[in-house]
């Protein structure tokens, strides 16, 4: 991808009824255990760090925890004020972060390319595998701008410093953090997923609540980067047997506690209008259909009537079977 294609991507705006729901970017969507630990939340608080160096004096607002209302940015004090609810919050009490970047620092009611946000908790008896996530934002244009390299070196990093369950990374609808896709960002958005099978939906927190009664090792779907713990590659049949079945195309990477897949060189958004196959994404699905998560009760993408959740959801997560 052209730096030039990179910056009309950047442009592209998804609408429902004149507003925009959605945007396409990169999207970094992982999974992680032991959110109730300091350790964790400090790891997850030093990611919002390095987020911030990298787009340095272009995010505007944060969210307090337990707010409902943002607060400008003035330097890094608030990358402080993180720190010490991480250190400070009761294991037993969750905790959220949500850090944007609003074009000439005025908030809009609509998605943006610069975001990150995470959500950590420990096991409850309504999620008992425990499992939290953090999510990350980046405009296409900056992703091209560095190299691809650059991107799954960053994303190993991240990986490494908690504990990865699941995860992937690579192009992503991208939606408002803190509200994610609801029902009018699925029916917007909906036509591209069908016709770019390389995009992701990117909606943790609707993850969580389907898979809430899993054992938090089964993965939602593929991107470009599949971030995969130990413990899923050994249910896998290990590392030997998940590489023979991917190929010299798809490699592996390692990260501290696990492994990344690549499907391909480069990320690919393909074309189901124009013929444009991804071989190597459906490669990787194939080896990583066995540890996909299938057992929705209400289904991924929220859709009005007359769609059926469940049906536009199972064909999405299925559309490199």
């Amino acid at each position: 991808m052209t730096p030039d294609h990179a910056k009309r991507l950047d442009e592209v705006k998804l609408l429902n009824n004149g507003f925009v729901v959605a945007k396409v970017g990169f999207a970094f969507e992982l999974y992680l255990s032991n959110g109730q630990a300091v350790t964790t939340r400090l790891a997850l608080c030093k990611i919002l760090r390095e987020y911030h160096a990298l787009f340095h004096g272009r995010l505007s607002h944060y969210l307090k925890v337990d707010a409902n209302r943002l607060t400008m940015i003035d330097g890094e004090a608030y990358l402080n004020y993180f720190d010490a609810k991480a250190s400070t919050i009761s294991p037993d009490e969750p905790m959220d972060a949500m850090v944007f970047g609003y074009p000439d620092k005025r908030v809009v009611d609509e998605p943006q390319a610069l975001a990150i946000s995470f959500t950590v908790s420990g096991p409850e008896p309504l999620f008992p595998h425990g499992n939290s996530s953090i999510c990350a934002y980046f405009p296409c244009s900056f992703i091209v701008e560095k190299g691809y390299h650059y991107f799954r070196d960053l994303v190993s990093r991240w990986c490494s410093m908690v504990d990865a369950v699941h995860g992937g990374a690579g192009f992503s609808v991208l939606f408002e953090h803190g509200s994610f896709s609801g029902s009018s960002g699925g029916v917007a958005t909906l036509p591209a997923l069908k016709r770019f099978p390389g995009l992701d939906f990117s909606d943790p927190n609707v993850f969580q609540v389907e898979a809430a009664r899993s054992d938090g090792l089964q993965i939602k779907s593929i991107n470009w980067l599949t971030i995969l713990s130990d413990g899923i590659v050994e249910r896998l049949g290990g590392r030997q047997v998940l590489e023979a079945k991917l190929g010299s195309s798809c490699p592996v990477f390692d990260f501290n506690g696990g492994v990344i897949v690549q499907a391909g060189d480069e990320p690919q958004l393909g074309d189901n209008n124009r013929g444009i196959v991804l071989d190597d994404y459906r490669r990787v699905s194939g080896a990583l259909k066995v540890v996909r998560f299938k057992d929705y009760k209400l289904g991924l993408i929220a859709l009005p009537e007359p769609y059926d959740d469940m049906e536009e959801t199972l064909s999405w997560i299925r559309r490199f079977d």
